[in-house]
Protein backbone atom coordinates (compact mmCIF):
# COMPACT_ATOMS: atom_id res chain seq x y z
CA UNK A 1 0.00 0.00 0.00
CA UNK A 2 2.89 2.51 1.21
CA UNK A 3 4.86 1.55 -2.31
CA UNK A 4 1.88 2.48 -4.50
CA UNK A 5 1.56 5.60 -2.25
CA UNK A 6 4.74 6.78 -2.77
CA UNK A 7 5.26 5.72 -6.59
CA UNK A 8 1.60 7.58 -7.03
CA UNK A 9 2.69 10.69 -5.61
CA UNK A 10 6.20 10.46 -7.42
CA UNK A 11 5.02 10.25 -10.78
CA UNK A 12 2.00 12.66 -10.26
CA UNK A 13 4.46 15.28 -8.96
CA UNK A 14 6.80 14.54 -12.28
CA UNK A 15 4.18 14.63 -14.56
CA UNK A 16 3.01 17.77 -12.61
CA UNK A 17 6.20 19.68 -13.54
CA UNK A 18 6.71 18.82 -17.07
CA UNK A 19 3.65 19.72 -17.86
CA UNK A 20 4.08 22.82 -16.08
CA UNK A 21 7.31 23.86 -17.34
CA UNK A 22 5.47 23.62 -20.69
CA UNK A 23 2.82 25.94 -19.92
CA UNK A 24 4.62 28.33 -18.61
CA UNK A 25 6.68 28.61 -21.62
CA UNK A 26 3.50 28.81 -23.05
CA UNK A 27 2.37 31.78 -20.70
CA UNK A 28 -0.74 29.47 -19.76
CA UNK A 29 -2.33 28.73 -16.09
CA UNK A 30 -1.36 25.86 -14.15
CA UNK A 31 -4.29 24.65 -13.23
CA UNK A 32 -4.53 23.30 -17.16
CA UNK A 33 -1.21 21.03 -16.16
CA UNK A 34 -2.93 19.90 -13.11
CA UNK A 35 -6.28 18.60 -15.01
CA UNK A 36 -4.07 16.64 -17.54
CA UNK A 37 -2.23 14.85 -15.28
CA UNK A 38 -5.52 13.86 -13.94
CA UNK A 39 -6.94 12.75 -17.08
CA UNK A 40 -3.10 10.77 -18.29
CA UNK A 41 -3.01 9.23 -15.05
CA UNK A 42 -6.35 8.19 -14.38
CA UNK A 43 -8.29 5.08 -14.78
CA UNK A 44 -9.16 5.25 -18.36
CA UNK A 45 -5.46 6.47 -19.68
CA UNK A 46 -2.44 4.73 -17.97
CA UNK A 47 -4.55 3.69 -14.45
CA UNK A 48 -2.14 5.18 -11.49
CA UNK A 49 -4.40 6.70 -9.84
CA UNK A 50 -6.47 3.99 -8.33
CA UNK A 51 -8.26 6.14 -5.75
CA UNK A 52 -9.96 9.08 -7.68
CA UNK A 53 -12.56 9.53 -4.13
CA UNK A 54 -9.58 9.94 -2.03
CA UNK A 55 -7.96 12.98 -4.86
CA UNK A 56 -11.37 14.22 -4.91
CA UNK A 57 -11.36 14.79 -0.92
CA UNK A 58 -7.89 16.47 -0.64
CA UNK A 59 -8.79 18.51 -3.40
CA UNK A 60 -11.87 20.09 -0.80
CA UNK A 61 -9.03 21.05 1.28
CA UNK A 62 -7.55 23.34 -1.45
CA UNK A 63 -10.99 24.59 -1.91
CA UNK A 64 -11.14 25.94 1.67
CA UNK A 65 -8.01 26.91 1.64
CA UNK A 66 -7.84 29.24 -1.56
CA UNK A 67 -11.21 30.67 0.15
CA UNK A 68 -9.69 31.34 3.53
CA UNK A 69 -6.67 32.96 1.16
CA UNK A 70 -9.38 35.40 -0.77
CA UNK A 71 -11.41 36.23 2.29
CA UNK A 72 -7.69 37.78 3.59
CA UNK A 73 -7.22 39.77 0.74
CA UNK A 74 -11.09 41.14 0.39
CA UNK A 75 -11.89 44.63 1.04
CA UNK A 76 -15.13 44.34 3.05
CA UNK A 77 -15.95 47.43 3.19
CA UNK A 78 -16.05 47.62 -0.46
CA UNK A 79 -17.69 44.53 -0.95
CA UNK A 80 -20.62 45.03 1.20
CA UNK A 81 -21.02 49.01 -0.10
CA UNK A 82 -22.12 47.13 -3.48
CA UNK A 83 -23.56 43.96 -1.81
CA UNK A 84 -26.79 44.17 -3.85
CA UNK A 85 -25.30 43.75 -6.47
CA UNK A 86 -23.63 40.35 -6.49
CA UNK A 87 -26.61 39.10 -4.95
CA UNK A 88 -29.01 40.67 -7.60
CA UNK A 89 -26.68 38.96 -10.38
CA UNK A 90 -26.45 35.67 -9.16
CA UNK A 91 -30.24 35.68 -8.24
CA UNK A 92 -30.87 36.44 -11.96
CA UNK A 93 -28.59 34.36 -13.50
CA UNK A 94 -30.28 31.25 -11.81
CA UNK A 95 -33.69 32.28 -12.98
CA UNK A 96 -32.19 32.67 -16.71
CA UNK A 97 -30.03 29.97 -16.71
CA UNK A 98 -33.21 27.84 -16.32
CA UNK A 99 -35.14 30.05 -19.15
CA UNK A 100 -32.69 29.01 -21.34
CA UNK A 101 -32.34 25.71 -20.42
CA UNK A 102 -36.23 25.24 -20.16
CA UNK A 103 -36.49 26.40 -23.79
CA UNK A 104 -33.36 24.43 -25.06
CA UNK A 105 -34.71 20.97 -22.92
CA UNK A 106 -38.01 20.94 -24.36
CA UNK A 107 -36.59 21.06 -28.11
CA UNK A 108 -34.69 18.09 -26.76
CA UNK A 109 -36.88 16.51 -24.94
CA UNK A 110 -35.79 16.29 -21.23
CA UNK A 111 -37.86 15.74 -18.36
CA UNK A 112 -37.96 19.08 -15.83
CA UNK A 113 -35.50 17.21 -13.30
CA UNK A 114 -32.76 17.20 -16.12
CA UNK A 115 -33.90 20.69 -16.84
CA UNK A 116 -33.99 21.77 -13.50
CA UNK A 117 -30.85 20.26 -12.68
CA UNK A 118 -28.52 21.19 -15.63
CA UNK A 119 -29.92 25.30 -15.33
CA UNK A 120 -28.17 24.99 -11.95
CA UNK A 121 -25.02 23.44 -13.12
CA UNK A 122 -24.87 26.41 -16.07
CA UNK A 123 -25.53 28.88 -13.14
CA UNK A 124 -22.46 28.15 -10.67
CA UNK A 125 -18.94 29.37 -12.24
CA UNK A 126 -15.46 28.48 -10.56
CA UNK A 127 -14.13 30.18 -7.50
CA UNK A 128 -10.94 27.91 -7.85
CA UNK A 129 -10.07 29.37 -11.29
CA UNK A 130 -11.54 33.44 -11.54
CA UNK A 131 -10.33 34.14 -7.65
CA UNK A 132 -6.60 32.95 -8.83
CA UNK A 133 -7.24 34.59 -12.64
CA UNK A 134 -8.11 37.99 -10.56
CA UNK A 135 -4.97 37.71 -7.89
CA UNK A 136 -2.53 36.87 -10.96
CA UNK A 137 -3.84 39.69 -12.15
CA UNK A 138 -4.27 42.20 -9.71
CA UNK A 139 -7.71 43.01 -10.54
CA UNK A 140 -9.51 41.43 -7.22
CA UNK A 141 -9.43 44.54 -5.22
CA UNK A 142 -10.94 46.68 -8.19
CA UNK A 143 -14.38 47.46 -8.34
CA UNK A 144 -15.27 44.32 -11.14
CA UNK A 145 -13.11 42.18 -8.84
CA UNK A 146 -15.27 42.90 -5.94
CA UNK A 147 -18.80 43.06 -7.87
CA UNK A 148 -17.30 39.22 -9.37
CA UNK A 149 -15.73 38.08 -6.08
CA UNK A 150 -19.85 38.64 -4.66
CA UNK A 151 -20.88 36.93 -7.11
CA UNK A 152 -19.07 34.04 -6.19
CA UNK A 153 -19.71 33.79 -2.96
CA UNK A 154 -23.52 34.09 -3.51
CA UNK A 155 -23.14 31.42 -5.95
CA UNK A 156 -22.01 29.84 -3.37
CA UNK A 157 -24.89 30.05 -0.52
CA UNK A 158 -27.35 29.26 -3.31
CA UNK A 159 -25.80 25.47 -3.74
CA UNK A 160 -27.26 24.86 -0.08
CA UNK A 161 -30.67 25.45 -1.89
CA UNK A 162 -29.76 23.75 -4.86
CA UNK A 163 -29.38 21.05 -2.85
CA UNK A 164 -32.35 20.96 -1.22
CA UNK A 165 -34.34 21.40 -4.24
CA UNK A 166 -32.95 18.29 -5.82
CA UNK A 167 -33.38 15.91 -2.92
CA UNK A 168 -36.87 17.24 -2.92
CA UNK A 169 -37.36 16.14 -6.72
CA UNK A 170 -35.83 13.07 -5.92
CA UNK A 171 -38.96 12.44 -3.01
CA UNK A 172 -36.10 12.44 -0.84
CA UNK A 173 -37.15 15.18 1.55
CA UNK A 174 -34.91 16.84 4.53
CA UNK A 175 -35.91 16.87 7.65
CA UNK A 176 -37.12 20.12 9.58
CA UNK A 177 -34.12 19.58 11.76
CA UNK A 178 -31.59 20.33 8.45
CA UNK A 179 -34.10 22.75 6.97
CA UNK A 180 -33.72 24.91 10.58
CA UNK A 181 -29.75 24.49 10.79
CA UNK A 182 -28.97 26.09 7.34
CA UNK A 183 -31.40 28.70 8.14
CA UNK A 184 -29.60 29.60 11.25
CA UNK A 185 -26.27 28.95 9.99
CA UNK A 186 -26.61 31.38 6.96
CA UNK A 187 -28.10 34.39 9.26
CA UNK A 188 -24.95 32.95 12.08
CA UNK A 189 -22.37 33.08 9.09
CA UNK A 190 -23.97 36.98 7.92
CA UNK A 191 -24.10 38.44 10.99
CA UNK A 192 -20.49 37.56 11.71
CA UNK A 193 -19.58 38.49 8.46
CA UNK A 194 -21.33 42.03 9.21
CA UNK A 195 -19.86 42.51 12.45
CA UNK A 196 -16.52 42.49 11.01
CA UNK A 197 -17.04 45.16 8.69
CA UNK A 198 -17.40 47.50 12.19
CA UNK A 199 -14.58 46.26 14.25
CA UNK A 200 -11.94 43.81 14.57
CA UNK A 201 -13.33 40.27 15.93
CA UNK A 202 -10.12 38.71 16.88
CA UNK A 203 -6.69 39.02 17.82
CA UNK A 204 -3.73 36.99 18.08
CA UNK A 205 -1.87 37.15 21.23
CA UNK A 206 1.74 36.72 21.77
CA UNK A 207 2.60 37.88 17.95
CA UNK A 208 6.07 38.27 18.10
CA UNK A 209 6.69 35.43 19.46
CA UNK A 210 4.58 33.32 17.02
CA UNK A 211 6.36 35.13 14.08
CA UNK A 212 9.94 33.46 14.99
CA UNK A 213 7.91 30.09 15.43
CA UNK A 214 6.60 28.72 11.38
CA UNK A 215 5.00 25.72 13.06
CA UNK A 216 2.64 27.98 15.44
CA UNK A 217 1.95 29.86 12.54
CA UNK A 218 0.83 27.07 10.44
CA UNK A 219 -1.21 25.24 12.90
CA UNK A 220 -2.40 28.71 14.30
CA UNK A 221 -3.82 28.90 10.72
CA UNK A 222 -5.10 25.34 10.42
CA UNK A 223 -7.43 25.67 13.16
CA UNK A 224 -8.82 29.25 12.34
CA UNK A 225 -9.37 28.14 8.64
CA UNK A 226 -10.68 24.49 9.25
CA UNK A 227 -12.57 25.23 12.39
CA UNK A 228 -14.60 27.49 10.79
CA UNK A 229 -15.09 25.20 7.34
CA UNK A 230 -16.06 22.53 9.72
CA UNK A 231 -18.78 24.90 11.75
CA UNK A 232 -20.10 26.22 8.44
CA UNK A 233 -20.72 22.04 6.98
CA UNK A 234 -22.39 21.75 10.10
CA UNK A 235 -24.95 23.42 9.65
CA UNK A 236 -25.21 22.72 6.59
CA UNK A 237 -23.34 25.45 4.49
CA UNK A 238 -20.34 24.86 2.15
CA UNK A 239 -17.20 24.56 4.14
CA UNK A 240 -15.40 27.50 1.74
CA UNK A 241 -17.84 29.94 3.08
CA UNK A 242 -16.92 29.23 6.51
CA UNK A 243 -13.23 29.39 5.48
CA UNK A 244 -13.53 32.57 3.92
CA UNK A 245 -15.35 34.08 6.66
CA UNK A 246 -12.41 33.23 8.91
CA UNK A 247 -10.17 34.58 6.27
CA UNK A 248 -12.26 37.93 6.79
CA UNK A 249 -11.34 37.95 9.58
CA UNK A 250 -7.95 37.58 9.96
CA UNK A 251 -7.56 39.74 6.85
CA UNK A 252 -8.94 43.08 9.64
CA UNK A 253 -5.63 42.86 11.11
CA UNK A 254 -2.45 43.68 9.38
CA UNK A 255 -0.25 42.75 11.47
CA UNK A 256 -0.29 38.79 10.81
CA UNK A 257 0.02 38.38 7.21
CA UNK A 258 2.68 35.75 7.86
CA UNK A 259 -0.40 33.94 9.04
CA UNK A 260 -2.03 33.72 5.71
CA UNK A 261 1.84 33.38 3.88
CA UNK A 262 2.53 30.21 6.55
CA UNK A 263 -0.59 28.56 4.14
CA UNK A 264 0.40 29.22 0.91
CA UNK A 265 2.56 25.90 0.13
CA UNK A 266 -0.36 24.30 1.38
CA UNK A 267 -2.81 25.63 -0.48
CA UNK A 268 -0.93 25.12 -3.67
CA UNK A 269 -0.50 21.30 -2.91
CA UNK A 270 -4.42 20.95 -2.22
CA UNK A 271 -5.49 22.71 -4.69
CA UNK A 272 -3.50 20.76 -7.19
CA UNK A 273 -5.10 17.30 -6.00
CA UNK A 274 -8.86 19.55 -7.02
CA UNK A 275 -7.88 20.21 -10.59
CA UNK A 276 -6.15 16.81 -10.59
CA UNK A 277 -9.77 14.90 -9.31
CA UNK A 278 -11.65 16.78 -12.24
CA UNK A 279 -9.52 15.30 -14.84
CA UNK A 280 -10.14 11.82 -13.00
CA UNK A 281 -13.58 12.27 -13.16
CA UNK A 282 -13.23 12.59 -16.74
CA UNK A 283 -13.90 9.25 -19.00
CA UNK A 284 -11.29 9.68 -22.46
CA UNK A 285 -12.82 7.74 -24.52
CA UNK A 286 -16.56 8.85 -24.26
CA UNK A 287 -15.28 12.02 -24.80
CA UNK A 288 -13.63 11.39 -27.96
CA UNK A 289 -16.51 9.48 -29.00
CA UNK A 290 -19.02 12.32 -27.99
CA UNK A 291 -16.42 15.15 -28.93
CA UNK A 292 -18.66 17.03 -31.80
CA UNK A 293 -21.79 17.01 -28.70
CA UNK A 294 -19.30 17.87 -25.92
CA UNK A 295 -17.44 20.84 -27.79
CA UNK A 296 -20.77 21.91 -29.36
CA UNK A 297 -22.38 22.06 -25.79
CA UNK A 298 -18.94 23.84 -24.21
CA UNK A 299 -19.33 26.86 -26.52
CA UNK A 300 -22.94 27.16 -26.17
CA UNK A 301 -22.27 27.31 -22.52
CA UNK A 302 -19.74 29.70 -23.03
CA UNK A 303 -21.69 31.53 -25.17
CA UNK A 304 -24.83 31.60 -23.25
CA UNK A 305 -23.54 31.93 -19.39
CA UNK A 306 -21.30 35.16 -21.11
CA UNK A 307 -24.59 37.23 -22.58
CA UNK A 308 -26.54 36.34 -19.45
CA UNK A 309 -23.77 37.90 -16.71
CA UNK A 310 -22.48 40.87 -19.54
CA UNK A 311 -26.34 41.87 -19.40
CA UNK A 312 -26.70 41.54 -15.66
CA UNK A 313 -23.37 43.47 -14.85
CA UNK A 314 -24.37 45.90 -17.10
CA UNK A 315 -27.51 46.01 -15.61
CA UNK A 316 -26.42 46.82 -12.56
CA UNK A 317 -24.48 50.32 -13.00
CA UNK A 318 -21.07 48.56 -15.08
CA UNK A 319 -19.98 50.44 -18.62
CA UNK A 320 -20.03 47.59 -21.64
CA UNK A 321 -16.28 46.98 -21.12
CA UNK A 322 -16.80 45.74 -17.69
CA UNK A 323 -19.46 44.22 -18.13
CA UNK A 324 -18.60 41.90 -21.13
CA UNK A 325 -15.53 41.49 -19.31
CA UNK A 326 -17.16 40.39 -15.87
CA UNK A 327 -19.67 38.06 -18.17
CA UNK A 328 -16.65 36.12 -19.30
CA UNK A 329 -14.93 35.76 -16.01
CA UNK A 330 -17.81 33.99 -14.92
CA UNK A 331 -18.73 31.80 -18.12
CA UNK A 332 -16.98 29.09 -17.17
CA UNK A 333 -18.82 26.10 -15.10
CA UNK A 334 -17.93 25.98 -11.42
CA UNK A 335 -16.28 23.04 -8.97
CA UNK A 336 -19.58 23.27 -7.50
CA UNK A 337 -21.36 21.78 -10.52
CA UNK A 338 -19.65 18.70 -10.23
CA UNK A 339 -20.98 18.14 -6.69
CA UNK A 340 -24.33 18.73 -8.06
CA UNK A 341 -23.70 16.74 -11.64
CA UNK A 342 -22.64 14.25 -8.81
CA UNK A 343 -25.54 14.26 -6.68
CA UNK A 344 -28.22 14.60 -9.36
CA UNK A 345 -27.31 10.89 -10.90
CA UNK A 346 -27.25 9.07 -7.40
CA UNK A 347 -30.58 10.72 -6.87
CA UNK A 348 -31.63 9.16 -10.78
CA UNK A 349 -32.12 12.48 -11.80
CA UNK A 350 -30.54 12.42 -15.11
CA UNK A 351 -28.91 9.10 -17.21
CA UNK A 352 -25.52 7.79 -17.30
CA UNK A 353 -24.68 9.72 -20.83
CA UNK A 354 -26.16 13.10 -19.59
CA UNK A 355 -24.51 12.78 -16.46
CA UNK A 356 -20.88 11.77 -18.87
CA UNK A 357 -21.58 14.39 -21.46
CA UNK A 358 -21.80 17.35 -18.11
CA UNK A 359 -19.01 16.09 -16.61
CA UNK A 360 -16.64 16.12 -20.34
CA UNK A 361 -18.60 19.62 -20.97
CA UNK A 362 -17.56 21.18 -17.19
CA UNK A 363 -13.92 20.20 -17.38
CA UNK A 364 -13.90 21.52 -21.19
CA UNK A 365 -14.78 24.71 -20.27
CA UNK A 366 -12.32 25.24 -17.24
CA UNK A 367 -9.27 24.40 -19.46
CA UNK A 368 -10.86 27.15 -22.43
CA UNK A 369 -11.92 29.86 -19.48
CA UNK A 370 -8.08 31.37 -20.48
CA UNK A 371 -8.63 31.13 -23.76
CA UNK A 372 -12.25 32.39 -24.06
CA UNK A 373 -10.79 35.36 -21.73
CA UNK A 374 -8.41 36.60 -24.26
CA UNK A 375 -11.16 36.30 -27.45
CA UNK A 376 -13.17 38.25 -25.38
CA UNK A 377 -10.38 41.16 -23.99
CA UNK A 378 -9.40 41.31 -28.10
CA UNK A 379 -13.29 42.05 -28.59
CA UNK A 380 -13.27 44.79 -25.44
CA UNK A 381 -10.09 46.77 -26.01
CA UNK A 382 -12.21 47.55 -29.95
CA UNK A 383 -15.09 48.66 -27.96
CA UNK A 384 -15.14 52.63 -27.45
CA UNK A 385 -15.78 53.41 -23.48
CA UNK A 386 -19.05 55.83 -23.02
CA UNK A 387 -18.62 58.12 -20.61
CA UNK A 388 -20.77 59.84 -18.19
CA UNK A 389 -21.86 63.52 -18.94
Amino acid sequence: MSSQLFSGIAVLSFVLLLLILLLRRLKQPYFIAYIASGIILGPKVLNIIHAPEVVSELGEIGIVLLMFSIGAHIDLRSLSQNFYKPLLIASVQVVLSFICMHLIGRQAGWNMDTIVLISFIISLSSSAIVFQYLARTGEIKSQLGLITCGVLLMQDILVVPMILTLNFMSGSNASIFDLVKVCIGGMLILLFLRAAITKKLFKIPMQKEIIADHDLQVFIGFCICFGMAWISFWFGLSPAFGAFAAGIVIGQDRAIHWLEKSLIPFKVFFMAFFFVAVGLQLDINFFINNAGTIIMVTVSVLLINSIINSVLFKLTGNNWRDSIYGGALLSQIGEFSFMLATLGASLGLVATYTYQITLAVITLTMLLTTIWLTIIQQLIYRLPIVKKR
